[in-house]
């Protein structure tokens, strides 16, 4: 159960109403208990008091009558407001937690999450998290009511007959501990399996869904959806199970309270026989421990699947676990150009295999335009990621204007260098927006001018909506591949930093466009250090010096 520990800390964030759903829980299985036991009582003082007509004129109809009314009433409206208030507090903290753990995930090296699958990461952040809801709503809140019925209601049978109370009492406990340990073994296997079926089966729908042109190019789209309907199947056949313990318990709970019930019956009707209650009270005994079980209720569903919220909780935990980016305390004056320098720096991605840059040294001056050239996979986009620290040299050092990057703090190195990345993310937004991420405060006028340089000054206006208003969607549907490439280039042109990291950034753009926007970019950081990751050799000559790596 440790796995759980630092999501159950995260209770008091909300304790006030979850606190408040949990009292509204309680508050309706008393209300329940209440109106049974009541109703039982009533009925029996009814009928005893109806025998003669001298106890039926004295026999007070009208305060039982409104005790059931009341009863009925509050257990209603407090089922009403359980419900709101509790699923108001687990949703906020569930929202909470999403955000708790994206904070944790943002911080973490480039070469960690990438030994993430995106769909694993999605799943982990919405399916997992969806899972704790199990924790909160369904089993803290169940567990506290049941307690609460087998402390409380004892105590008021023992009030007319200490045996009584001390029957309930045994009864009531003993199937709080069977139940909750029973359907736990019993459902813990199935439960975990259905999380990490789950959890495959999307990841499988993921891949298929962004394969499918190739797979049908290919021929191999059939067997593929084939082996996500299998992936389907042996989901239904373990819900399937999990339906037959849902069943199961339903039984049992049934049994338990039948026979608990008649056994309080046989226990009161003992001690209405020796003169210790009266008839109504016997039935009244009898009524609270039939609705007494309406709190232990839900405990075999939630322990059932106790398996699955542990499993889901692991999984966060090993996220959370990974040790986050750490950054300096230096923050030194930003200078217009800063010198870069490359310090015997070695790394690679597997131990076990050789080092994409061993013993790598280069030193790049103030204002240089550097173009850093290569065959696939000889370390030209690691260069960049090390720089930026996305990845942690294994030795050596990377030096910027005099100061080890890993001295610098966050915002300092992030202010101090702009990048052009290979792929660009366009948030379902408008252009404004979109820009204003590297630059929250720049005004429409510099945003139109970042455009026109970068190019997308041409996009039509649609609907009488102004450029900067242009709503994107998602994915930056509405342009296509070479004017995400721009954009990603009016980002990093709008951030206006000492030192710009180009990576293959005009890919997708035909020759023209792509000369005028190297151009573009080029003079507009004349001044300043430029390096440029390029398979492209017609830009070389407008370089100061050009690194080739291989080998």
């Amino acid at each position: 159960m440790r796995e759980l520990l630092p999501f159950i800390r995260l209770f008091p964030r909300h304790f006030g109403g979850l606190t408040v759903g949990i009292l509204l829980a309680f508050a309706t299985i008393l209300f329940s208990l209440s109106l049974l036991a009541l109703s039982g009582w009533f009925i029996t003082a009814t009928a005893l008091a109806g025998m003669t007509l001298a106890t039926a004129q004295v026999f007070d109809f009208f305060s039982p009558g409104a005790g059931v009314r009341g009863f009925a009433i509050g257990r209603t409206a407090s089922r009403y407001f359980e419900r709101l208030v509790s699923h108001d507090a687990t949703f906020k903290l569930l929202a909470h937690l999403r955000s708790w753990f994206f904070e944790r995930l943002l911080p973490l090296p480039l070469i960690r999450l990438k030994s993430y699958r995106k769909g694993d990461l999605l799943n982990r952040l919405v399916a997992d998290v969806d899972a704790l809801d199990q924790l909160y709503l369904r089993m803290l809140s169940p567990i506290v009511s049941a307690l609460l019925v087998t402390i409380l209601l004892p105590l008021a049978l023992s009030w007319f007959s200490p045996l009584l109370g001390k029957s309930v009492f045994v009864l009531l406990a003993f199937w709080l501990i069977v139940l909750p340990v029973l359907f736990y073994r019993k459902g813990y296997a199935f439960a975990r399996q259905s999380g990490v079926m789950t959890a495959q089966l999307r990841q499988r729908v993921l891949d298929y869904l962004q394969a499918m042109a190739d797979l049908e190019i290919y021929g191999h789209e059939a067997s593929v959806r084939q082996s996500i309907l299998d992936a389907e199947t042996e989901l239904y056949e373990n819900q399937q199970q999990l339906a037959k313990l849902d069943g199961l318990a339903a039984a049992l709970l049934a049994m338990a309270s039948g026979s608990c019930s008649l056994l309080m019956l046989y226990l009161a009707a003992g001690e209405y026989q020796q003169g210790m209650i009266s008839a109504p009270v016997m039935v009244l005994s009898m009524f609270a421990v039939l609705a007494a079980f309406e709190a232990i209720m839900p405990l075999p569903a939630a322990f059932q699947f106790l398996g699955h919220t542990r499993l889901a909780a692991s999984r966060l935990n090993e996220v959370l676990d990974e040790q986050p980016m750490s950054y300096g305390q230096a923050m030194p004056e930003l200078v217009a150009s800063p010198d870069i320098e490359f310090d015997k720096v070695t790394f690679a991605y597997d131990q076990e295999r050789s080092a994409i840059l061993n013993q790598f040294s280069l030193s790049i001056p103030s204002g240089q335009h550097l173009a850093v050239v290569g065959r696939t996979g000889s370390g030209k986009s690691t260069l960049t990621n090390l720089l930026l620290r996305q990845l942690e040299p294994d030795s050596g050092r990377i030096i910027l204007e005099g100061i080890p990057v890993d001295e610098l703090t966050e915002s300092m190195l992030y202010s101090t260098i702009a990048v052009i990345p290979q792929k660009t993310h366009v948030f379902s937004d408008t252009v404004r927006n979109n820009l204003l991420l590297s630059r929250p405060g720049a005004t429409d006028q510099q945003l139109l001018e970042i455009l026109e340089v970068a190019g997308l000054d041409s996009l039509h206006e649609e609907q009488g909506t102004t450029l900067l208003g242009l709503w994107l969607g998602e994915a930056g549907v509405p342009l296509s591949g070479g004017e995400q490439r721009r954009l990603a280039a009016a980002r990093a042109l709008l951030k206006d930093s000492p030192v710009l990291v180009m990576d293959e950034a005009s890919e997708g753009l035909d020759p023209v466009s792509e000369e005028m926007l190297i151009g573009k970019v080029l003079k507009h950081y004349q001044d300043r250090t430029v390096i440029m990751i390029t398979h492209r050799k017609q830009f070389l000559n407008q370089m100061d010096q050009v690194v080739h790596l291989g080998q």
